[in-house]
């Protein structure tokens, strides 16, 4: 079986932790966080190289693997290149208004995500909002989409994993 490697792509608060959770409790798709990953980071240390490292360790024991991102930057286009040499990757966008998702961001355990500013959020968001990758998946997260709605879409695209 080809191990595939699903990146759920979106601004901060737009659901992409929600949904990975959704994902991982109801399919046979692990899903990895990345955030608690980079809030190990350490001065120095290349934080891309540390989670390439965890999908790697996730894909030992499992074939088909969830992670998410915003998808912005130099760093995220160096770590698909590299990840895509070794997997088949699909592409996930969770679309949501970026008012809701400032909001979502602010209403959040924060202990469960990196910190910041409401100023950042939005910079990021509109960098994130602008991403173009050929999806394989489009999740409209704005209202939330049911958990069903979310798995039924998941269900579609794994048909030709």
């Amino acid at each position: 079986m080809t191990k595939t490697l699903f990146m759920l792509i979106g601004p901060k608060g737009s659901g992409k932790t929600h949904i990975g959770d959704i994902v991982g409790r109801n399919t046979d798709i692990l899903f990895l966080r990345v955030e608690p990953i980079w809030l190990t980071v350490q001065p120095g240390e290349d934080g891309w190289q540390k989670v390439e490292n965890a999908v790697d360790e996730a894909f030992m024991t499992h074939d088909r693997v969830l992670v998410e991102s915003l998808g912005a930057g130099d760093g995220f286009r160096s770590f698909r290149a590299s990840l895509s040499s070794k997997y088949e990757i699909k592409m996930i966008h969770v679309i949501a208004n970026l008012d809701t998702c400032l909001e979502r961001v602010r209403s959040r355990d924060a202990s469960q995500h990196i910190a910041v500013s409401d100023d950042q959020v939005e910079a990021y968001n509109r960098v994130a909002a602008l991403i173009k990758y050929n999806w394989a998946l489009e999740i409209a997260n704005d209202p939330p989409a049911s958990d069903q709605d979310i798995l039924s879409a998941f269900e579609e695209i794994c048909v030709t994993d």
